[in-house]
């Protein structure tokens, strides 16, 4: 007996194991960021493009070889090879290599910036999967709570303890609470089903954990934005292209070759050298340096605004997820306490202490009290969110949300 109670025990624990909802945490669904996921390599295209202009840049120009026979009717034969190379010594070459690096290195810290917004992305919909799960299961059990008291006020109704209106009123009431639960969870299947088609290989069943809200130290020590390191670069390279657009004089075409003549009585051969400069009489690059000149100066003003809205953006950031953070954490703490409103509510409106006017005012207050505290605590997850992207980096999610 004892061990059939035995087999029974863990059958049932193994049952409840098998349809437990496995819970998802917010680091752990961002832990698509750490690998190569299509959302990161949407982001590369530029750097691939700076890459592929700073090799561009390096690359030395390819000689010309050329051949040239003549065998007029009667007269000599000549014939001619050559090979002309334009040597890179007028200085556009490393000009152009440091504009590419520059380049590269804006790429580079711009795609930085680019995955912290897409983090700052997965975040909120993560925030957003997990509390209109939370908001559908409020509503849901508050709509049962009313359900329950309708039943029990048609069963008083039928008894004739109690009038029909009292029940009629109480099933008004569901159905308003039933409207709002079906719109919480088209909400719901919504953001579940756009957070999973970010990480694919979460379950079907899978169920999000409400994300904490950091403690957030008095002083935050952020290195340079990567946004405002890529605006520095592309001043640099926009300098550096100006650089190259004042550059006039190109290094001369080398040539050299030999050259055979065939004639009746004699053949005469001999080495053949070239030079081919070309002029800057009309041509001086006059269109490149106008738009170095007005790429240089819309690159200095982006990054003088980017660098004075940095600051503001940090300080704001910081003041509103402090004061969001406190009023949020405690919403929370004072709408888990409701439920003994919701009790002492019910259990003087059974005794007949109280109207059922009172009743439902009290449920609907209550019901809309935790769904406030839900909305505020989203508030201050975007902010905890934008003091991310204003800092430049992922901020620790350490302390407790207490």
């Amino acid at each position: 007996m004892v061990r059939l109670f035995h087999l029974v025990l863990v059958a049932v624990l193994f049952s409840s194991l098998a349809h437990a909802q496995p819970r998802v945490s917010e680091e752990e669904f961002l832990s698509i960021l750490r690998g190569p996921h299509p959302g990161l390599v949407a982001l590369s295209e530029r750097l691939g493009t700076a890459r592929a202009e700073r090799v561009r840049a390096g690359l030395l120009p390819n000689p010309v070889g050329g051949f040239e026979r003549e065998a007029p009717r009667g007269g000599a034969e000549q014939s001619r090879w050559r090979i002309a190379w334009t040597p890179p010594l007028d200085g556009r070459r490393g000009a152009a290599v440091r504009a590419a690096e520059a380049g590269l290195q804006a790429a580079s810290h711009e795609l930085e910036a680019s995955r912290l917004s897409l983090r700052s992305e997965l975040r909120q919909r993560f925030a957003e999967w997990s509390l209109t799960a939370e908001r559908t299961a409020v509503i849901r059990s508050h709509l049962g709570l009313i359900e329950r008291l309708a039943e029990q006020g048609r069963a008083r109704a039928r008894s004739g303890e109690a009038s029909g209106l009292a029940a009629r009123r109480l099933a008004l009431a569901a159905l308003e609470v039933q409207a709002e639960a079906a719109r919480t969870e088209a909400s719901a299947t919504n953001a579940r089903a756009l957070a999973l088609a970010w990480h694919r290989e979460l379950s079907a069943d899978a169920q999000a954990e409400r994300p904490p809200l950091p403690f957030l130290p008095d002083t935050i020590r952020t290195p340079l934005r990567s946004d405002l390191l890529a605006r520095r670069f592309e001043v640099e390279q926009a300098r550096w292209k100006l650089r190259l657009g004042r550059r006039l004089f190109q290094f001369p075409e080398l040539g050299f070759g030999w050259q055979r003549i065939d004639e009746q009585i004699a053949t005469r051969e001999g080495p053949v050298v070239s030079v081919s400069w070309p002029l800057p009489l009309f041509e001086r690059q006059q269109p490149e340096r106008i738009e170095a000149a007005a790429r240089l100066s819309a690159a200095e003003a982006r990054l003088e605004l980017a660098s004075i809205r940095a600051g503001a953006k940090l300080v704001a950031a910081r003041a509103a997820y402090q004061g969001l953070r406190q009023a949020a954490l405690q919403a929370i703490e004072t709408a888990a306490g409701s439920d003994q409103v919701v009790e002492s509510a019910t259990a003087t409106f059974r005794l007949g202490e109280s109207r059922l006017t009172d009743l439902l005012e009290t449920l609907r207050s209550v019901l809309a009290a935790r769904l406030a505290a839900l909305d505020l605590y989203e508030t201050a997850l975007e902010a905890h969110r934008n003091l991310e992207l204003a800092a430049g980096r992922a901020l620790p999610a350490d302390g407790e949300s207490r």
